[in-house]
């Protein structure tokens, strides 16, 4: 219990007049609420949050451009398929890149069609949209923040603090679905705010038609959006505009939702739960780690897949946990009352992401993963709660350090270093996230663009990743390209890694015969150390199957040697540092009478 004396006093602080003119101008600029969203000072404020967001993407910029052969992480999964849109002929009956055209978001894929008709390269046009990501990001996020509490520093701090947060952790760089999402759900979250039903609806569909989970989660802030709660109380809201926006929103949602329900895809069904625990693909050493042995703590909470993945990056993200505390004491925070009532979203969504996350672990796999239910929408919580949080004390701070002009610099001091310049000085060349692989075997990529469009390469090398996008060829297998959600796909994918690891290795003809003519293999891409026994302890496809790694490690110590070793000088038609190609047919028609 805090005395009455005590509140008196604090009270009479808060009240004392301001004597130092600098200071009481600060305050006004810094805490005061400002009506008008078009006035000079709220203007300031916005363009300055822009002007951050583009520092942040330059360094991003100059990474995306600094070399011919380089890609987005993601975008070598999700795009290099489109690469089709300005070549037809490429990929043909090709599985990896057909099912990755039937993966992508449609919104997405609409988008880059259309830029792809206007003669952009989709694999130029991911280079160059983080920025414009970035920036309707921080527009939307800085509206949504003015709206809830009308003080333009509050728009600044919540946008700048959630540009911080995406850039570190490379959300926007990807100009993928994940990127598409921010822009779209910030402008959901401002439309609703500001009660537009029509701008409810078309950012519903936007953010559905890019990132299906956060349409689910928007869907259940609409269910929540007309209860009113007054602390254990609640009652529906008198406003009828608030049904009909609630009702709508909800309606796009399920035509969306009957539009993905209509696309039925070839390379279903979704893999169980129960045969998930028995494929190592989902363990600790799988391609998709999911279940850990005796890691309670990381399963809940830090795997990217399962786990609720609180970012608090930067850390004074931290202090939006406190937001529902300093709402209770209004006499201490008089920045309470200026409010928005609409600032309940807050808690919509953060109930919303809950309950999506654990029903997303109870039909695992069916609604995808959990972890895309709580990872984007707390960054954008926690964000909006700190801003909100940054200004009740800072408002409060400022009226009790009124007559401590020097206390009062340095506060405000240590807020801007803390906010503004952490991530660059902490993380330094980790900041922002730039995610890019660049192709380190150009002279593969020029050798491959040269062979017939239908060319198919084998290799357990980890450059099979880069050769559709760089290379522009199919791949029998990558390990990039081998998720294991989609069994109609996936088993397709275990099958021909499997039958090639053990033609790889295999000193009989007639195996490898059956192999290359399975799979119409043209060309078969070894690395230097393949035949090593530290490539079965080092490579991806072995860590996930030890048993095959031990198969593969037997033949190598047997006699006669495998067929690609002692017909790789032979059969090599193109080699560098550390790559050799190997043509297949020259295996097969060499050994066919042995």
């Amino acid at each position: 219990m805090i005395a009455p004396a005590t509140l008196q006093l604090t009270v009479k602080i808060c009240d004392r007049p301001m004597n130092f003119p600098i200071l009481q101008h600060l305050e006004k600029v810094l805490t005061q609420p400002e009506p008008n969203p078009y006035s000079p000072r709220t203007l300031f404020w916005f363009f300055l949050s822009l002007a951050f967001t583009v520092s942040f993407a330059i360094p991003v910029w100059k990474t995306a451009f600094s070399s011919e052969y380089i890609i987005m992480d993601d975008a070598r999964q999700y795009l290099f398929w489109m690469q089709r849109f300005s070549d037809p002929e490429l990929f043909p009956n090709d599985l990896i890149a057909d099912f990755y055209q039937s993966a992508i978001a449609p919104g997405v894929s609409v988008f880059y069609r259309i830029f792809a008709r206007l003669g952009i390269e989709p694999l130029i046009l991911n280079r160059l949209l983080p920025v414009v990501l970035g920036l309707v990001t921080t527009a939307y996020c800085f509206a949504v923040c003015f709206v809830l509490l009308p003080i333009p520093v509050v728009g600044f701090l919540g946008s700048l603090l959630l540009s911080q947060n995406l850039w570190l952790n490379g959300e926007l760089v990807t100009a993928i679905s994940t990127g598409f999402l921010y822009p779209t759900f910030m402008a959901f979250l401002y439309y609703l705010l500001r009660r537009s039903w029509v701008g409810v609806a078309i950012c519903t569909a936007l953010v559905g038609l890019c990132y299906g989970p956060l349409m689910l989660v928007g869907v259940g802030v609409l269910v929540l959006w007309p209860i009113n709660w007054y602390g254990w109380l609640f009652r529906f809201s008198q406003n009828r505009r608030d049904y009909i926006i609630s009702g709508v929103g909800i309606s796009v949602a399920i035509a969306v939702i009957f539009y993905y329900l209509s696309s039925v895809s070839e390379f279903g069904p979704t893999i169980t739960v129960a045969e998930a625990k028995l494929w190592p693909e989902f363990g600790e050493d799988g391609r998709v780690p999911f279940f850990y042995e005796n890691a309670f703590w990381s399963f809940w909470f830090k795997n990217s897949r399962s786990g609720f993945r609180l970012s608090f990056n930067p850390p004074i993200l931290a202090l939006g946990l406190l937001l529902p505390v300093l709402l209770k004491f209004r006499d201490r925070f008089p920045l309470v009352k200026q409010i928005n009532d609409g600032v309940t979203v807050i808690a919509d969504l953060t109930v919303s992401s809950i309950f999506l996350f654990f029903t997303a672990h109870i039909l695992l796999f069916k609604l995808f993963l959990p972890s895309r239910y709580t990872s984007h929408s707390f960054r954008i919580i926690l964000a909006i709660s700190t801003a909100i949080a940054l200004m009740l004390l800072l408002d409060c701070g400022l009226r009790k350090l009124r007559d401590r002009p020097k206390i009062t610099a340095g506060l405000i001091a240590v807020i801007g270093i803390l906010i503004i310049f952490y991530p660059p000085l902490f993380w330094k060349s980790a900041f922002p996230r730039k995610n890019y692989i660049i192709g380190a075997e150009s002279g593969l990529y020029m050798f491959l663009q040269n062979q017939p469009k239908d060319t198919v390469v084998a290799t357990l090398a980890i450059e099979a990743d880069n050769i559709p996008s760089f290379g522009r060829r199919s791949v029998l297998i990558s390990w990039e390209h081998s998720l294991p959600y989609q069994l109609g796909y996936y088993r397709q994918i275990r099958r021909r890694a499997k039958d090639f690891i053990r033609a790889h290795y295999t000193s009989d003809v007639a195996v490898m015969q059956d192999f290359v003519n399975t799979y119409n293999v043209d060309f078969i891409v070894l690395e230097n150390d393949a035949f090593e026994a530290e490539f079965m302890t080092e490579n991806l496809w072995f860590v996930q199957w030890k048993d095959l790694a031990e198969e593969a490690q037997e033949k190598l110590l047997s006699e006669p040697p495998p067929i690609l070793l002692s017909e790789r000088d032979r059969c090599t038609i193109f080699a560098t540092n550390n790559l050799t190609v190997v043509s297949a047919p020259c295996l097969i028609q060499g050994n066919s009478g042995t």
